[in-house]
């Protein structure tokens, strides 16, 4: 049964990028307070929307309209990862992150997977070093590659927005393949500008390295996973994972993956049964709407999320 849902869990990123998302998911604030080490709920609706926008920058690429964030978001920068079929998005990139400003904080916003080609990518499941501090283990090899194509340009513009500006805290945050990529980023991030303790909170992230470098991530403090109990994508790559390699040996490779620290419970669908359980199970929409069922105004809170990545809350 473990290995079959191992492969579902294929399937559901693969479907993820055929239909969008619906469901019966919403939420957000304003620029949200810092957290101490503790989960804030606030925070946590307010960088899922983020989340959802992220997947909307997307849209409004496909469709060629200008993306923009709501109020009291300014966006700062997009930045674009290479397409692995030709002909796929305008000079083969397509938006991956954004980086935005509010009050004293920056934000950091990864997109999650919806298109094929980033599905192969991610699928990888082997690892390469992590070089970007010392002793920092080994990361998945498809994120690693992601992440690497956008880093010096990232750290960039973290870089400067800190020097020009008043900004205190950096969030970082992503769901899915946004939540793997925030994991490689924020160590780095941490070590390349002023923000050494940043801000983390992903959404349905898989484990993105091996245990050695999942212990140099947890000196950061405020970093949380948020989980649905029924998603199976957090549960890949598994803790001990083979690969076959090349032939004529098809000599088998172990990997081993840890998640990072601090995983906050949320539970919404059924546990797995069927492809439609796994696609809702891991939907960004569902996330957003049940951490705003937790909130003192759940519809209220949804409705910042109307529309965004085809959500839809009746």
């Amino acid at each position: 049964m473990a290995n079959l849902l191992a492969r579902l869990t294929a399937v559901l990123l693969l479907a993820s990028s055929l239909c969008s998302c619906g469901g019966d998911s919403g939420g957000g604030s304003s620029t949200p307070g810092v957290d101490e080490g503790t989960f804030n709920l606030p925070s946590a609706v307010a960088l899922m929307q983020l989340c959802l926008e992220s997947y909307q920058m997307l849209s409004d690429f496909e469709d060629g309209q200008t993306f923009t964030l709501p109020a009291p978001y300014t966006l700062r920068e997009q930045f674009y990862t290479e397409e692995h079929f030709s002909g796929d998005g305008l000079n083969g990139k397509v938006p991956i992150a954004f980086v935005a400003t509010s009050g004293d904080a920056i934000y950091v916003v990864f997109r999650g997977t919806k298109t094929i080609s980033e599905w192969i990518s991610d699928a990888m499941f082997g690892q390469v070093a992590y070089p970007y501090v010392a002793n920092g283990g080994k990361t998945e090899t498809g994120f690693s590659a992601i992440y690497d194509g956008i880093r010096a340009p990232l750290i960039q513009e973290v870089t400067s927005l800190a020097g020009g500006g008043t900004y205190t805290t950096l969030y970082i945050t992503g769901h899915s393949l946004g939540g793997a990529l925030s994991v490689l980023a924020a160590p780095d991030l941490a070590a390349q500008t002023p923000f050494t303790q940043p801000v983390v909170y992903t959404f349905a992230g898989p484990r993105a390295g091996d245990p050695m470098f999942a212990s140099v991530y947890n000196a950061i403090k405020n970093s949380w996973r948020v989980v649905n109990t029924n998603d199976e994508a957090p549960k890949v790559p598994t803790s001990v994972t083979t690969i076959i390699g090349p032939p004529p040996q098809y000599k088998p490779e172990l990997f081993f993956y840890e998640h990072v620290d601090r995983e906050y419970d949320i539970t919404f669908g059924v546990p797995v049964h069927s492809i439609s359980d796994l696609v809702f199970n891991h939907s960004s929409c569902n996330y957003f709407a049940t951490l705003c069922g937790r909130t003192s105004s759940p519809a209220q809170c949804r409705q910042m999320g109307q529309g965004l990545n085809d959500c839809s809350f009746s």
